[in-house]
């Protein structure tokens, strides 16, 4: 049996409903799932709706991923079994949104005056999210790139042409309120902070619960391996997931073709 614990939906910037994904899911062996999208727990209820029908086969965790700023580098954290009523969370996550959109608008100016031209409503989301990955999507859509990588590399990118900054939390404001939340905080790929001595700065001067081991990002056994390493010796519960976005040129573009073995993430049962 897999999991997979860091999935982004419709409510976010992915492109398969919740329902999509649980069915995806179940039929390639996925029985622990949880739903992470971006600054938004919208989807969750869909999703553990749509397990309902396996009868106690697929196992669904309420999920959220927050983006954060820690010495101008992104840094994600990604909290599991939280309360989605939550007050102080969803009036935090409201306004993370309200943050995206305003830098839409400004992104879309800087592309303009760089030649590409893009409306709001060309970047319109199914869900409640609009980031970078639909301003993508609209530059392809209008012709202008091959592929929304293209468009991440060649304008989108942090530091990039049209890159605006927005609103963020930091690293302890986004755990605090996941513990507020009663959720666990887990620090997600942090091969892709790109700097080990931040991560493991951030690992041992914030309560984290968790640390994302397997991910995409993480490419070879020897880098998943210094990761687990980092997990146990400080007492960490070891997670993974596939980062699923559902967008064609970006690993894995499909359900099952990266996997994680339920037995290597057991121990976020415990926080059942």
């Amino acid at each position: 049996m897999f999991a997979d614990l860091h999935m982004h939906s419709t409510f976010s910037d992915g492109r398969y409903t919740p329902t999509r994904l649980v069915d995806e899911n179940y039929r390639v062996g996925v029985r622990l799932m949880a739903l992470t999208d971006h600054d938004c727990v919208d989807g969750v209820r869909e999703a553990l709706e749509a397990a309902k029908k396996y009868h106690g086969e697929m196992q669904i965790l309420a999920g959220v991923e927050l983006g954060t700023e820690c010495e101008h580098r992104p840094v994600h954290i990604l909290g599991y079994n939280i309360d989605c009523s939550n007050e102080p969370l969803l009036k935090t996550i409201a306004w993370l949104r309200d943050s995206r959109e305003n830098r839409l608008y400004k992104m879309i100016d800087k592309l303009a005056s760089l030649g590409y031209y893009i409306k709001p409503e060309d970047c319109a989301s199914e869900g409640k999210t609009i980031g970078r990955p639909h301003l993508a999507k609209a530059l392809v859509k209008a012709g202008y790139f091959q592929g929304t990588q293209e468009a991440f590399d060649k304008l989108l990118h942090f530091g990039g042409p049209a890159y605006v900054p927005h609103a963020k939390l930091s690293p302890r404001e986004a755990v605090e309120l996941i513990h507020v939340a009663k959720g666990k905080a887990v620090l997600a790929h942090p091969t892709e902070i790109a700097n080990d001595e931040l991560a493991l700065k951030l690992l041992d001067t914030i309560p984290f619960d968790g640390l994302e081991v397997y991910h995409p990002s993480a490419r070879t056994k020897e880098r998943q391996n210094v990761l687990k390493v980092w997990a146990i010796e400080r007492k960490l519960f070891v997670t993974g997931g596939t980062d699923f976005h559902a967008i064609e040129d970006r690993f894995p573009n499909k359900i099952g073709i990266w996997l994680v073995n339920i037995d290597n993430v057991k121990g976020v049962l415990e926080w059942k």
